[in-house]
């Protein structure tokens, strides 16, 4: 907001913020429906600063993991760094308004969709322009002597810089205030309350550097740590500036009253205008009671899109608030409920929306901006009406201070588990503790250097003051918390030394494997803890969030565990059996159809449906950005099964109506096979018999039992054993809700003795002879192009791969593979630069085996890429998908 800058008062010497100039040319330039990423009248966002090596006598560790921006006005910027209470840098714009880079993945995403940050620390936010004031890693305040030690323990690599907050006893970031064009920063020293201003006062022809002191009664001295670059002078009225060690600092000695103090900072060449500056700028915090007017009064109307199938569960589409007034991008990555209905959402690109309206009908959603400015969230919840947000900066919670329905208070519940600058390391979920406190998810990738939290479960006090870890070695959690039990769960993602997608059971002290690339060739030394459930990679390729509806509308799966899938958006029922010593389970798909990828659910308190939100950003084949869905119960019957278990002599599944009983009674309607993964460095893992050998177990349904009520049915499957994955595919009766043919997925960790009459059957003694006509039924098919056709979409293959000879997806940065159209017998490059002559079988086999010997130019950089199918796929699917690639020449 342009205002003049005559410096006459500190309201005037700091004026209005101006404009930003775009942050950087190239963001600004990019084709795009949304304006850019950092709003040029909102006074702060928060983002890593990677100010490393910035400016001839820059410090080669000046990295803020956790860093707050603030446009000063006249072209300056800074840094102030919430764990270290320290300003870590002080810069000034380029000549052509720059003075950020959009790297990252909420930046370099937001006019991109789908353009994921390389991992590690190499490409994050740089400064642009001309350094002013810098600081290094050690607290900006002392009380007492001054030191320049970081008093924080270290991280497993030494040169990690995100180490978390200073101890409590040092000090402690409390949040920020917004006061119209103005943020208000405010910590404690030393047990101190410190209010902290950070503003531009022109002098001359450019503006200077003021900071801003409200400090409480201390009874020692307390200084600031100003500058160590050498190249800056200071003004203060009312403390003493001296250089220590090079740096320079200003004390403030012991009072018993709270005290306002100005700092005029400058190059030694202005130093007439710094004393100028420092007598006539006045402090101005009176202006920290008056939050002023919204910044965003408007709201946005949006109406729902109904379902009108008759399934039983079905997507009610409930439209994002885009366009809008402000231009800008909306994804959604995260929400919960007020007990009256209202959504709160938050938004990747640290945006929180409030929705009204969502009835019955949808008819009229409106939509408002809370707030804005934080740092990548993807949790949000909401306890006693107050809206909590975790984001990379730790877990805030939002206050409206004067009712204007904007948060203008952002305080800092908790920031006490560290956080690095690692790309990966995100905030990827929170959900409440039944009883008080939260659960915290943090992303486990790591490829430059290891911070303490990496992949953990993290349990966070009711007062936000202290935490513990719950779970380790996990890669990229998401979790749900069972508000009955208190059981908490997690999914995870195929990664190296994770062979498929598991669904955990996070318990204190448990360990679950994940080792990083950037430990390449460290062993396994700890117990890993075994999932109950691993849901094949081809079946879930991203495991999200959980949701446990308790005391929901939703028919028969209130109750459940809902495993939320991201890259090809479904939902799976979880079902559990904790009979033996180990617990074990199973999954089937609920809902599938969504037309953007899903991250989170929760249950709507009013109506008791399900709903569910999610942006793309990871890889999948959907091109809509984001969305907001309601997955509504209509009480038509239900195809989902109640009940999936494995026993010693075959499956049970038990349904919520009469089976068909020619179909159900028919062992032709049931294909069963089996197999196990192994734990490696390597990315995932093939699938392999339990002797070892690559494949899967085609295993014979010798017998089929249908219970005395035809709700249940047992099938009779010989030499049950151990295995990570067991796949049942069945056939009932044609519903619309779901597939004629569907599939459960077991892992059976021990085989179990189960007594049928117990599950209303007969008694029975189960046949578990296999006929010759139970062998042929059981035996592999010819491979044909039909066969192709149905492996290319059970294994997902279209996913990435089109038969028309079409691109996939047009927006840069999606996951894709080359087209199917034409690609036998075509010549192709590949992305070593070396040719191929000629697509054969030969060729395909191996790129379906080993995706990485050979890729194509132009997809080499595309992400995670192809996994391997080794042991996926059978022989004769791999010959019946090159039937059908030939029938595409």
């Amino acid at each position: 907001m342009p205002g003049k800058t005559i410096l006459i008062s500190w309201a005037a010497v700091c004026c209005a913020i101006v404009a930003a100039h775009g942050q950087e040319r190239a963001h600004s330039e990019i084709e795009s429906p949304f304006a850019e990423f950092v709003e040029p009248d909102f006074p702060f966002f928060t983002q890593t600063l990677d100010a490393r090596g910035f400016g001839a006598r820059a410090s080669e560790r000046n990295l803020t993991p956790r860093g707050i921006i603030l446009d000063l006005g006249e072209g300056l910027h800074a840094c102030f760094d919430p764990d270290l209470l320290r300003v870590s840098l002080i810069w000034r714009e380029n000549a052509e308004g720059e003075y950020l880079s959009m790297n990252g993945m909420g930046p370099g995403s937001y006019r991109v969709p789908g353009k994921k940050s390389p991992a590690g620390q190499s490409a994050l936010p740089v400064p642009l322009g001309e350094p002013l004031c810098t600081t290094g890693i050690y607290p900006g305040w002392c009380s007492g002597e001054v030191t320049f030690d970081d008093p924080r323990e270290k991280a497993p690599d030494p040169q990690e810089a995100g180490l978390g907050p200073v101890p409590e006893k040092d000090g402690r970031w409390e949040g920020l205030y917004l006061a119209e064009d103005r943020v208000f920063l405010a910590y404690t020293v030393s047990g101190t309350r410190v209010i902290e201003s950070i503003r531009s006062g022109r002098v001359g022809k450019g503006g200077v550097p003021i900071r801003a002191f409200r400090i409480g009664p201390h009874a020692g001295e307390l200084s600031v740590i100003l500058d160590e670059s050498g190249a800056m002078t200071a003004r203060c009225e009312s403390g003493e500036v001296r250089k220590i060690d090079g740096r320079l600092v200003v004390s403030f000695s012991a009072s018993d009253d709270e005290k306002d103090h100005v700092v005029v900072l400058a190059s030694p060449k202005r130093a007439d205008a710094v004393v100028l500056a420092a007598k006539l700028a006045k402090p101005g915090f009176d202006a920290i009671e008056s939050p002023g007017a919204p910044r965003w009064p408007e709201t946005v109307t949006t109406a729902g899109r109904i379902s009108e199938s008759g399934d039983a569960y079905v997507i009610d589409e409930i439209p994002i608030p885009v366009p809008n007034p402000w231009k800008r991008n909306v994804r959604f990555s995260g929400f919960d409920f007020f007990p009256d209905g209202r959504a709160a959402l938050c938004t990747f690109d640290g945006d929180v929306w409030i929705a009204r309206g969502i009835d019955a009908d949808l008819k009229e959603v409106s939509w408002r901006r809370y707030a804005s400015g934080l740092h990548e969230p993807l949790g949000l919840q909401v306890v006693d009406d107050a809206i909590y947000v975790f984001d990379r900066n730790g877990i805030v919670r939002l206050h409206d201070v004067n009712g204007d329905g904007e948060a203008d208070f952002y305080e800092n519940f908790s920031n006490v588990v560290a956080q690095t600058a690692e790309s990966r390391e995100f905030a990827n979920d929170l959900v409440k503790k039944p009883g008080g406190g939260f659960y915290i998810a943090k992303g486990g990738q790591v490829a430059t250097s290891r911070g303490k939290y990496n992949g953990t479960v993290v349990e966070i006090s009711p007062d936000g003051r202290d935490f513990h870890i719950v779970a380790r070695g996990l890669r990229q959690p998401y979790i749900g918390v069972d508000p009955v039990s208190g059981t908490v769960t997690s999914s995870d993602q195929q990664g190296h030394w994770v062979p498929a997608t598991p669904v955990r059971l996070i318990e204190p002290g448990s360990y679950h494997g994940f080792i990083p690339t950037l430990l390449k060739g460290t062993t396994q030394t700890e117990t890993i803890t075994e999932p109950p459930l691993w849901i094949p990679h081809i079946v879930n390729q991203s495991g999200a969030s959980h949701v446990w509806l308790r005391n929901s509308q939703m028919g028969p799966l209130d109750g459940s565990l809902l495993h939320i899938g991201y890259n090809r958006p479904e939902l799976f029922k979880i079902y559990f059996d904790d009979e033996g010593a180990h617990r074990q389970g199973a999954a089937a798909s609920v809902l599938t159809g969504f037309p953007c990828a899903l991250l989170k659910g929760a249950v709507g308190p009013v109506d008791g449906q399900l709903y569910t939100c999610g942006f793309r950003i990871w890889g999948t084949a959907l091109d809509q950005i984001s969305g907001f869905f309601r997955v509504r119960y209509t009480g038509a019957e239900s195809r989902v099964p109640l009940e999936v278990r494995s026993s010693s002599e075959g499956v049970l599944m038990r349904f919520g109506f009469e089976l068909d009983e020619a179909i159900a009674m028919n062992p032709a309607s049931y294909t069963v096979e089996r197999w196990n993964y192994r734990r490696t460095a390597s990315y995932g893992s093939g699938h392999y018999r339990l002797d070892g050998a690559p494949g899967q177990e085609m295993l014979p349904v010798a017998s089929v039992y249908l219970s005395q009520d035809k709700r249940a049915l047992f099938l009779g499957i010989p030499d049950m054993q151990p295995a990570h994955s067991m796949r049942v595919t069945y056939r009932l009766a044609m519903h619309s809700d779901l597939p004629a043919v569907q599939s459960a997925y077991l892992t059976i960790h021990e085989v179990r003795d189960l007594d049928l009459a117990d599950s209303g059957f007969e008694k029975v003694k189960v046949d578990l002879t296999v006929t010759e006509a139970v062998a042929a039924a059981a035996a592999a098919p010819e491979p044909s192009i039909e066969e192709g056709k149905k492996a290319a979409m059970t294994f997902g293959c279209v996913a990435c791969h089109t038969a028309d000879g079409s691109q996939l997806a047009s927006t840069p940065g999606l996951v894709v593979g080359p087209t199917w159209k034409g690609l036998w017998g075509s010549k192709r490059e590949l992305g070593d630069g070396t040719i191929v002559k000629k697509v054969d079988a030969v060729y395909l086999k191996e790129s379906i085996l080993e995706p990485g010997n050979k890729v194509a130019k132009g997809f080499e950089n595309t992400g995670v890429g192809m996994p391997s199918y080794l042991g996926v796929v059978q022989d004769w699917q791999i010959d019946s998908v090159i039937l059908y690639i030939e029938s595409l020449q």
